[in-house]
């Protein structure tokens, strides 16, 4: 099977919307499809450089995020002592530090991982490319599933249990100490 065929199959995505399967099912899918590398499909999903152009330039986009999601929350803090310590990467997206800012000033936590996640969500179009039918969209498409997918277990109820999992880990850390 080639790539164009494996593209051509998978549904649309759209960002926030629940994905069709898991990120496991399209690796199930990837297997044997010329033109498709595993590693390159694991190395997307780990969010480290693998062979494939995208892997690399989609690592190192991953990096800014973090570098600069880090510096706008350590701005919050009203120490002067918190220091933030970036790694260094190749590349720049001129545009990508303005739509962290905006989306790290929205005050509602879901909104601001929204805002985030569709960050991240157009950096993998833009690395992707315009040639719909090669292996960078199938890298690109194993991002947005990852997104949506993390999309569906963000809610109220998952919220207030992760919040109370923390409450009752501190409580034990402090009765036990």
């Amino acid at each position: 099977m080639s790539a164009t065929y494996l593209l051509s199959s998978l549904p649309m995505l759209e960002l926030g919307v629940e994905a069709p399967f898991p990120v496991e099912e399209l690796r199930r899918r990837c297997e044997g499809v010329d033109g498709v590398s595993l590693n390159d499909f694991d190395a997307v999903v780990a969010g480290i450089p693998g062979s494939h152009q995208f892997t690399v330039d989609y690592a190192n986009a991953l990096i800014e995020i973090r570098n600069a999601t880090a510096a706008f929350r350590a701005s919050k803090w009203e120490s002067s002592d918190v220091r933030v310590v970036e790694r260094s990467h190749a590349g720049c997206h001129v545009d990508l530090r303005q739509k962290l800012a905006d989306a790290m000033s929205v005050q509602n936590p879901f909104e601001r991982e929204f805002a985030l996640e569709k960050a991240r969500w157009q950096i993998a179009d833009e690395l992707a490319g315009i040639n719909y039918f090669s292996e960078a969209k199938i890298y690109a498409y194993i991002v947005k599933l990852q997104i949506n997918n993390r999309f569906v277990h963000l809610n109220n109820e998952a919220g207030k249990a992760a919040v109370e999992e923390f409450i009752k880990a501190n409580d034990r850390g402090v009765k036990e100490g």
